[in-house]
């Protein structure tokens, strides 16, 4: 089988190991930058080509999009969708995902728990509004962004309102949570592939820090899920239709709580704690997911 994996950084852990995953498997793969397509409409000549070749002879895609990729990283996406090829994840399911705010109200309309969440277009009646959230101090988070990049922790109503009133400045949007104290600095990764938790560890912040991302110093554990959190995890993927997924969830005193629902996840820490051969295991799902659609 033929694997093209959509990603911008070939010496990726995560790409790199699904692209040795694959050969180990018998298949070839081959990683593309979503850059590099050009993307053809017509009433009768509707294609698609990588650096001036016909591109449409892959079995299957496998995105890999970051941040700044997934604008036209999606657009190519939905083109392989357009002409026939199997892909994991889907262009609207992983741009559904990417959105912060957008994600987090398919899954309250799912009904699945959630921080208290807010968005505004100024600052005119934040204090008031944030009073019904809980107290001091909130986070602010943008509509897009990965790592912990751009995230704030706001501890006085001075300083949320000038925050807020600085991005609105800006035309930036941001979403504005309470501070969960209970959860501790503390998250839990949990990687859903093909409706299976497969793996989870928990992240614990620095000293010093609140954000438990391993891109800012956070340290994993792998650890064994209760049910109640490997319930909400797969639900969580599968409110926004992601066959792969990377679901953080916090540990709340009313339970699990979803904080974000990443459709890209890395995996090299993952694999490091919990010795799970988690890139097998995703080719293994993506080329049953091709040939059940051939």
């Amino acid at each position: 089988m033929k694997i093209g994996i959509l990603s911008r950084g070939p010496q990726n852990h995560s790409t790199r190991s699904l692209s040795e995953a694959a050969f180990k498997a018998g298949h070839t793969a081959e990683v593309l930058d979503p850059f590099g397509f050009y993307l053809h409409i017509g009433n009768d000549n509707s294609r698609i080509t990588y650096q001036g070749k016909p591109a449409e002879d892959f079995d299957v895609l496998i995105p890999r999009l970051s941040r700044t990729t997934v604008r036209y990283g999606e657009e190519v996406v939905a083109h392989f969708e357009w002409i026939g090829t199997p892909v994991v994840n889907r262009a609207r399911s992983i741009v559904a995902a990417r959105h912060k705010f957008h994600s987090l109200r398919i899954l309250a309309q799912q009904g699945l728990p959630i921080p208290p969440s807010l968005t505004v277009g100024s600052a005119a009646f934040l204090e008031d509004t944030v009073a019904e959230m809980g107290d001091y101090p909130f986070i602010l988070k943008p509509f897009h962004g990965t790592h912990g990049t751009g995230v704030m922790l706001l501890d006085t109503p001075t300083s949320l309102t000038s925050a807020v009133d600085a991005l609105c400045d800006l035309h930036e949007d941001y979403v504005i949570q309470p501070f969960m104290a209970e959860a501790g600095g503390v998250d839990i990764r949990v990687l859903v592939v093909g409706g299976k938790a497969i793996a989870a560890m928990k992240r614990s912040a620095p000293v010093g820090e609140f954000r438990a991302n391993v891109h800012r110093g956070a340290s994993g554990e792998a650890v064994s899920l209760p049910d109640a959190y490997t319930d909400v995890a797969i639900r969580a993927a599968a409110a926004l239709e992601l066959e792969i997924a990377g679901v953080d969830l916090l540990q709340t005193n009313a339970g699990p709580v979803v904080l974000e629902v990443n459709p890209s996840p890395g995996f090299e820490e993952l694999e490091s704690v919990t010795g799970i051969n988690i890139a097998g295991a995703i080719v293994e799902f993506v080329t049953a997911f091709a040939r059940d659609r051939a």
